[in-house]
């Protein structure tokens, strides 16, 4: 009889009954039992499903530049005594006068006050909690040839991963300085009475005070800095990890042909398997293990419903 496993002849009805009985335990499925079929209780793990996130680790700013004020020196001819009429019998009187003259007009200033950040850290889930099955001891399987596998559920915990992630707390900004003007002392005579009788002319008096003039005024630029990103990678898994009965083939149906079709499909689909040389190997069944968990499809044999789903004949 070809089969995946072997049962005794007394038992071979039996066996059927228990086979159909865990066929019904299925919603989803129906199972019909013939002479020569083989079947198998496999395990179908949750499917991962694979996310790219992007983490920001700096945000945007702004950022100032200042291109300062351009000043030139220069003379200015300030009058220190007035020209007069004076008159020779009764002399001109004059008075001193302090006042201040403008040397260096006030002016403005910008200076840039940095941004402030502060590090904070982040936890961020790398990969999901699962839960997985693996073989293991449970009542009665261990005794005798039934071909009864027992398979007890694991939780492998989620894995985090901590990053340092620079928040800004201040952004850059700009605050104007203001320098105050600068102004001289100049002492001056005036005339405080004329003189009456006889004319003289006086000629002023001049005197050259260094000043200060802006030619070309502060200017203040502005750009934006990007924000800094981190692309992760996390996996999620979707359903639930069951057991399932399913059709397999059998052992003396397994020709080099269909085995190299199976080798051929599954290397198209980017499962690494090595050399297609139409033998069924350790590797071919990763491979297609692989390609049966990503796809929630029963894993570990050579089943119909992933030959269909392969679309292998």
């Amino acid at each position: 009889m070809r089969s995946l496993f072997w049962l005794p002849p007394l038992f071979v009805t039996a066996s059927l009954s228990l086979l159909a009985e865990a066929a019904t335990e299925q919603p989803d499925q129906s199972a019909t039992f013939s002479a020569g079929q083989c079947w198998v209780n496999a395990p179908i793990k949750p499917r991962p499903l694979h996310e790219k996130v992007e983490v920001v680790l700096q945000e945007p700013s702004i950022r100032y530049s200042i291109a300062p004020a351009q000043l030139r020196e220069g003379v200015q001819q300030v009058v220190t005594r007035e020209g007069v009429k004076a008159y020779r019998v009764v002399p001109a009187t004059f008075k001193e006068v302090t006042e201040q003259v403008l040397v260096k007009p006030e002016t403005q200033r910008s200076v840039v006050v940095p941004a402030v950040y502060e590090a904070r850290e982040a936890v961020l889930m790398i990969e999901a909690a699962k839960t997985i099955l693996e073989p293991c001891q449970a009542a009665g399987t261990r005794y005798g040839n039934t071909g009864a596998m027992a398979f007890c559920t694991k939780e492998i915990p989620a894995r985090e991963e901590k990053v340092m992630v620079n928040v800004l707390v201040e952004p850059e900004t700009t605050r104007m300085i203001t320098e105050p003007a600068v102004y001289e002392t100049v002492t001056r005579w005036v005339v405080d009475q004329p003189a009456r009788v006889v004319e003289v002319t006086t000629e002023p008096q001049l005197a050259n005070v260094a000043i200060v003039e802006t030619v070309n005024p502060e200017k203040v630029e502005q750009r934006t800095e990007p924000a800094v990103t981190r692309t992760m990678h996390i996996t999620k898994y979707e359903g639930e990890p069951q057991i399932v009965l399913r059709r397999a083939v059998c052992d003396s149906d397994l020709q080099p042909a269909l085995i190299g079709r199976l080798q051929a499909a599954l290397s198209s689909r980017g499962y690494s398997l090595g050399n297609i040389d139409s033998r069924l190997g350790q590797r071919t069944i990763a491979a297609l293990s692989d390609y049966q968990a990503d796809n929630g499809l029963a894993i570990g044999a050579v089943t119909y419903e992933s030959l269909e789903q392969l679309g292998v004949r």
